[in-house]
């Protein structure tokens, strides 16, 4: 797929619709790093003065070898460092940081990361790694009929249309030299106090970037990542009309 737009774009938005946004990093590693990097991580943000608290996630009791030979296994965690505001998961092959909202922003969220992929090179626990993803999920309240009408979207199938407004798409694309996924879902329904709890349309967006091809895949990580980053800060706004956009309060330049 070719991705071109005329629209600016917004630097960000004064209402601000994000539900999580996740850096990860994929490597070629084994259940022994899996129990090796947890307790590396958690020494190393210490002394940078994080606190964390580690927990095993339920994948953990899984055997081993059922986690190889599942490919969704293999990247899924089985341990999870939880901070003020961010959580790092850890797994077989897998290295995550998630935050959710309030959104730091993207200043913040990229020296989170550069800070986690430096503490994790320290550890020397991960030799090869393959891939780093860039992924937000964002959260639009309303009605299946409200939200769909959001999207930049003329959705078809057989010369039907879905007049409800409930849809579960997903769509992988190329975008930039890099493997994109788009997912977007509605109605969902937040988990949380049953008096509060709402609907609404949710959209996933997720970049991907190849690192095994690379002679130094640590080199130029930060490079790498902002051009994720913006590929997917891009394909977010392409999901969406320009009235969507503007009732957001998008801030081009601050």
């Amino acid at each position: 797929m070719n991705h071109t737009t005329d629209r600016r774009i917004p630097k960000r938005l004064k209402i601000e619709p994000l539900l999580e946004a996740v850096w990860e990093l994929r490597f070629a590693g084994d259940s022994s790093t899996a129990i090796a990097l947890p307790g590396a991580l958690l020494e190393r943000l210490r002394a940078a003065g994080r606190q964390a608290k580690p927990e095993y996630m339920p994948l953990a009791s899984v055997p081993a070898e059922f986690r190889k030979a599942n490919e969704q296994m293999q990247y899924s965690p089985t341990a999870a460092l939880r901070g003020d505001g961010w959580t790092v998961l850890t797994g077989d092959n897998v290295i995550a940081l998630n935050v959710q909202r309030p959104y730091p922003g993207w200043a913040r969220f990229r020296a989170q990361i550069l800070e986690l992929a430096n503490c994790v090179k320290e550890t020397a626990l991960i030799r090869e790694p393959v891939g780093i993803a860039v992924r937000y999920v964002d959260y639009f309240p309303g009605t299946p009929q409200e939200t769909l009408k959001l999207l930049a979207a003329n959705i078809q199938v057989g010369g039907l249309t879905p007049e409800s407004g409930s849809i579960r798409l997903q769509m992988p694309v190329s975008v930039d030299g890099m493997n994109a996924l788009i997912q977007i879902f509605n109605p969902v329904r937040l988990k949380g106090d049953p008096a509060t709890e709402a609907t609404g349309l949710v959209t996933d967006v997720l970049v991907a970037d190849n690192l095994a091809k690379l002679a130094g895949p640590w080199d130029g990580l930060a490079d790498r990542l902002d051009k994720a980053k913006a590929t997917c800060h891009r394909l977010f706004f392409s999901l969406l009309t320009m009235d969507t956009i503007n009732a957001l309060e998008p801030v081009y330049e601050d």
